[in-house]
């Protein structure tokens, strides 16, 4: 269907293309014929008119002539009796009888005159008669375009020697545009020939042209020439139409070859490409489309897009291998992350409250990793029943790499601090394992506290890590410790071992980076600030408690943008010496 739609209108455009050119093309064949045959004819009527103006013009007695036929029309066609022209002929006037001059026709008398007029009509009907006849033309008149006789008609040269005389434009055989030339030269605006064309003369066609008469240079009267050129213009119709139906054969068959070739070279290779393109999409077969793109043999743009498509079609096939090859990875890669993270987690001390037995204090921690598994931890273990190891950390990096590197700082810190020692003892020995086989060169930061249970002394060394917040009477506020170097940073490194005591009562909060530098949309940081104002809305909320505040306040804070970092928090408070 939507071939045929395409063919259609490519033909549409052709067939309008080509009814333009024939169009014009008979229209200019038409108006160059006319001007061309128009041209011709307007030089033949201008030199008969020429030769019909000297032809009158010899005539010495024309004004007189004129008047005497106007004022006796009838007895100047009709036969002359015997007596009249007795007369008429045998008096001797004394000149030449055709030569005679207004004064002499004025001075003989009336049998005279009638003869002189009626010759002289004779001659001049006869001789307009006789140049219509011998050059084809509709007609040829000698009007008076004198103001007071405008319009009388003295000779026609239609084969009646008739006279006519009516008022000028009334009844007179001229149409308006006839009556416009001669008006041009009884103004005098016009002493040359003047042409119209009249297109319904008695339901013709006329091409008229006018000369004026000049006696003793007055214009006495004009003549005009009628010329139907009706048959040439019913022979240009006929040849017009004869080439019009010739143009439009010829036409059929160039618009029909046009689109046999344009379908060939385009609209049946489109065809084609969307037929294969239609059958790659059902059954997916790169081959097969390859196969079939082969019989599109177009030399142009077609035949590059068809090995285009072929070749499009072998990549989407590579591609959707690798993408099932990818996306089986994925679920390997996914199940394995998933269990990485049943490790990680499971390694990580969840089960509160940790020491049900113990109630000199109370424990809360929590962790939540940026990705599937993350480089945070905490722990907390006793190490032996007066002293109780508070551990977190943070390793640089995320993900399984991280993780990797987590577990094992996890597991040096623990072993070492069951060892004893003071907690900047335990970070020397762990920083120096760490340092000695790190081809990653990893790092990891680490706040450690070993709480003597019974005193309420808290003995801590700080590894690079965020400063912790105490809580006390005063409310919560930062302890600016003395910070270490990171571990596996650089080897030999020492750290100071710093005693906090604890009363009845107070916190101790320690966080990751994840809390502190969380940041929102616009790019802010949640800051110390906003953490420490969260625990202090909650004065005397217990360590589970404490950590869901500042996880809220965080995740508010932070709103849709993405975690950035993991978020571990751990919370100490001491009760003191057990009841």
């Amino acid at each position: 269907m939507k071939k045929k739609k395409l063919l259609v209108q490519v033909g549409a455009l052709i067939a309008v293309f080509f009814a333009v050119i024939l169009i014009a093309g008979g229209f200019i064949i038409y108006a160059g014929s006319t001007t061309m045959y128009l041209s011709a004819k307007n030089e033949m009527i201008d030199r008969d008119l020429l030769r019909v103006r000297d032809f009158v013009e010899n005539v010495p007695g024309l004004s007189s002539l004129l008047d005497y036929w106007r004022e006796n029309p009838y007895d100047t066609i009709r036969e002359m009796t015997e007596e009249e022209r007795d007369k008429g002929y045998d008096v001797y006037i004394g000149e030449d009888w055709y030569y005679m001059s207004d004064e002499t026709f004025a001075r003989i008398d009336d049998y005279q005159k009638l003869a002189v007029a009626h010759d002289y009509y004779s001659y001049f009907a006869g001789g307009f008669d006789g140049e219509q006849h011998d050059f084809g033309y509709e007609a040829i008149y000698c009007i008076d375009i004198r103001p007071e006789n405008a319009g009388f008609i003295y000779a026609k040269g239609d084969g009646e020697y008739t006279f006519k005389y009516d008022s000028f434009g009334l009844t007179l055989d001229m149409d308006i545009s006839g009556q416009r030339a001669v008006q041009k030269i009884l103004s005098g605006t016009n002493k040359t020939t003047e042409y119209e064309i009249v297109d319904n003369y008695n339901g013709k066609s006329i091409y008229i042209g006018y000369v004026p008469i000049t006696v003793n240079g007055t214009v006495k009267c004009a003549v005009c020439i009628f010329y139907d050129w009706s048959e040439f213009q019913k022979s240009m119709s006929e040849n017009l139409t004869v080439m019009t139906l010739i143009g439009l054969a010829v036409m059929l068959i160039v618009f029909a070859a046009l689109l046999h070739y344009l379908y060939n070279i385009a609209l049946k290779p489109v065809t084609q490409i969307q037929s294969n393109v239609r059958e790659y999409r059902e059954n997916k077969d790169s081959k097969q489309i390859t196969e079939n793109m082969k019989h599109i043999r177009s030399k142009n743009e077609f035949g590059v897009l068809a090995d285009d498509i072929s070749e499009l079609a072998e990549e989407m096939e590579r591609f959707t291998a690798e993408n099932i090859r990818l996306a089986g990875e994925q679920e390997r890669v996914a199940a394995e992350l998933e269990f990485a993270t049943r490790i990680q987690s499971g390694s990580l001390p969840s089960e509160f409250p940790a020491f049900p037995e113990r109630s000199e204090f109370d424990l809360y921690a929590s962790m939540t990793p940026a990705k599937e598994v993350g480089g945070d931890f905490y722990d907390l273990f006793l190490i032996d029943d007066d002293h109780l190891a508070l551990v977190i950390a943070d390793v640089s990096g995320k993900g399984v790499p991280a993780s990797l590197f987590m577990m094992s700082s996890m597991i040096l810190i623990h072993d070492r601090a069951l060892m004893g020692g003071k907690p900047s003892e335990v970070l020397e020995f762990v920083n120096e394992r760490i340092c000695s086989k790190n081809p990653s060169e990893m790092f990891v930061t680490v706040w450690l506290g070993i709480l003597e249970i019974s005193t309420g002394r808290l003995s801590c060394a700080n590894a690079g890590h965020e400063y912790p917040v105490l809580g006390t009477n005063g409310g919560f506020k930062l302890y600016k410790d003395k910070h270490g170097f990171v571990l596996g940073g650089a080897d030999g490194m020492k750290y100071k071992t710093y005693d906090i005591q604890l009363c009845k009562g107070d916190i101790v909060f320690v966080y990751t980076d994840g809390a502190a530098e969380a940041t929102n949309a616009s790019d802010e940081l949640f800051g110390t600030d906003r953490l420490t104002e969260a625990l202090n809305a909650l004065p005397d909320g217990s360590p589970e408690e404490l950590i869901a505040a500042v996880g809220k306040a965080v995740n508010g804070f932070v709103g849709d943008a993405p975690q950035f970092d993991d978020l571990t928090m751990l919370c100490l408070k001491y009760n003191g010496d057990p009841v």
